[in-house]
C-alpha cells in the first residue's frame, strides 16, 4: 500500500488528506499510545521512552499547538502528522516503533487511526491520585491554579480517554505513578516489554 487518502465524515470542510504510508507498511514497527492526565508525568515518560527504545515521539499536544490548538482540528490529528512524510515521518529504518503521547483523545480519533493506520500494540494508561496530580500541576505550573478547576479538567479528560480506548482494553497497561519517577518509568518498560513480546509471538506464529 503506497498513499492513501481519508476524510473525516461529520466534518464536510475538510478536504481529503493524501499521506505516503508506504514507510509503515514496508516495515511495520510497534504502535504505542500514552494517555495519562497531567501530573501523571506522561511527557517526562513519554520522552524516556522515546530514548531507551529508540522509538518516534509524536507529541500531540505539541501538533495542536502547530495548528492553533483549535478543537475542531483534533480529529486530523494523525492525518498532520503523517501527511508530510519527510517532516513528520521520519525514515522508520532509524526508529524501532512510534509512541503517541497523549493519543487518543477520543473514540473517533481511536477508530479512525486503527482503520486507516494499523492496529495500536499497547496502550500505556498512566494514572494516580487526584491530590497527587493537583499537587504535581501546581507545583509545575503555578501554586495559584483553583483546586475545583483542576479537578474538573482532569475529571473531563479522564471520562473522554477512558471512552476513546474502552474497546482497546486487552492493549491497556495501566501503570500507577504514585512514586518517584525512576520507580514509575520501571514498570512503563516492563509492560511495554510485555507487549512487545507478545507483538513477537504473534508475528511468528503467523509466518
Amino acid at each position: 500500500m503506497g498513499v492513501c487518502c481519508s476524510t473525516l465524515e461529520k466534518d464536510p470542510s475538510f478536504q481529503r488528506l493524501p499521506y505516503d504510508m508506504s514507510k509503515l507498511t514496508t516495515n511495520p514497527v510497534p504502535f504505542i499510545w500514552m494517555v495519562g492526565a497531567s501530573g501523571t508525568g506522561r511527557h517526562l515518560h513519554a520522552r524516556t521512552i522515546s530514548e531507551k527504545f529508540i522509538y518516534e515521539l509524536i507529541s500531540v499536544s505539541n501538533l495542536l499547538q502547530s495548528e492553533g490548538n483549535q478543537p475542531t482540528e483534533r480529529g486530523r490529528i494523525v492525518h498532520d502528522a503523517l501527511r508530510d512524510s519527510t517532516r513528520k515521518v521520519p525514515d522508520v529504518r532509524g526508529s524501532n516503533g512510534f509512541l503517541f503521547n497523549g493519543f487518543p483523545r477520543t473514540a473517533q480519533q481511536a477508530s479512525m487511526f486503527v482503520k486507516e493506520i494499523g492496529n495500536v500494540d499497547a496502550i500505556i494508561y498512566l494514572y494516580t491520585d487526584m491530590q497527587v496530580m493537583i499537587s504535581r500541576i501546581r507545583e509545575k505550573k503555578s501554586k495559584n491554579l483553583h483546586e475545583n478547576l483542576l479537578k474538573r479538567q482532569i475529571r473531563t479528560y479522564t471520562k473522554e480517554v477512558k471512552k476513546a480506548v474502552s474497546k482497546y482494553g486487552a492493549k491497556i497497561e495501566k501503570v500507577c505513578a504514585d512514586g518517584p519517577p525512576g520507580v514509575v518509568y520501571g514498570h512503563i518498560e516492563a509492560a511495554i516489554n510485555v507487549r512487545l513480546h507478545v507483538r513477537a509471538t504473534s508475528i511468528y506464529s503467523r509466518n
